[in-house]
């Protein structure tokens, strides 16, 4: 899906030196964190290895914390869902995010300290869907069945979902299938979040294995082909590795 509004990501440190620059023209998805399979790679302590993911839906980029150890501070107040914007930025550990419409706004602070705008990790164009996630009721029959092919698919009652269901109780865009650099995951992106694993609420699953899950009154089963093992982490490969806790 082509994005018609595009943006530059600007990351600064905290004496508001920018650090980074993230074209976004070309991209649906974001992950943040510090491993290096994520597609901004943050070497900050306070940031978790798999801290947040940026998602763009209905012409909008909003951050979804990925079950982190802090989640992120929108106007010192800690979230785990908000949209990002060029007037407010938001605190992910010790570094701060917002945008910059490209080309037109200008950036506050200054770039002229910053880092080459960064070369991200592409998805691949797969011959296939990458991981399916089979909806149903409490009773285990089947709803709907979703398949992830390309960077993102998302499911919800809208119809500008990708995969759009009359499901009482489930937001406009509830869930989104994502393919990441280490294979597809699934997250729920909904300001009121419902997933749940053994009982335990969850926003994000990166598991490669088949799990059951609950969202809402419904019952959610994950199914998702190991990544090659051929296939590399990304440009941060060289610098570190992922042996981080």
């Amino acid at each position: 899906m082509p994005i018609h509004s595009p943006y530059k990501l600007i990351v600064a440190a905290k004496d508001g030196t920018v650090v980074r620059t993230v074209d976004l023209a070309h991209r649906r998805t974001l992950t943040i964190g510090r491993s290096p399979r994520c597609d901004l790679t943050m070497d900050i302590d306070s940031i978790s290895r798999r801290h947040a993911t940026m998602i763009f839906l209905n012409d909008t980029w909003t951050l979804v914390d990925s079950d982190s150890k802090s989640k992120f501070k929108v106007n010192n107040e800690k979230a785990d869902h908000a949209p990002l914007s060029e007037e407010r930025p938001i605190q992910i550990g010790g570094a701060y995010f917002w945008l910059q419409a490209a080309p037109s706004t200008p950036v506050r602070p200054s770039t002229d300290a910053s880092a080459p705008t960064e070369q991200l990790w592409t998805p691949a164009v797969s011959d296939g869907p990458q991981a399916s996630l089979k909806i149903m009721d409490l009773e285990a029959r089947p709803v709907h069945h979703c398949a992830l092919e390309g960077e993102l698919t998302t499911i919800g009652t809208s119809a500008e979902a990708d995969c759009s269901l009359d499901i009482a109780g489930w937001a406009p865009i509830q869930l989104a299938l994502i393919q990441e650099q280490s294979g597809a995951a699934l997250l729920d992106v909904a300001p009121e979040h419902q997933l749940r694993l053994r009982g335990k609420s969850c926003r994000r699953w990166a598991g490669h294995e088949t799990t059951l899950f609950r969202c809402g009154d419904h019952l959610l089963q994950w199914d998702s082909e190991s990544p090659s093992s051929q296939a590399g982490s990304g440009i941060w490969d060289a610098i570190q590795n992922d042996s981080i806790g």
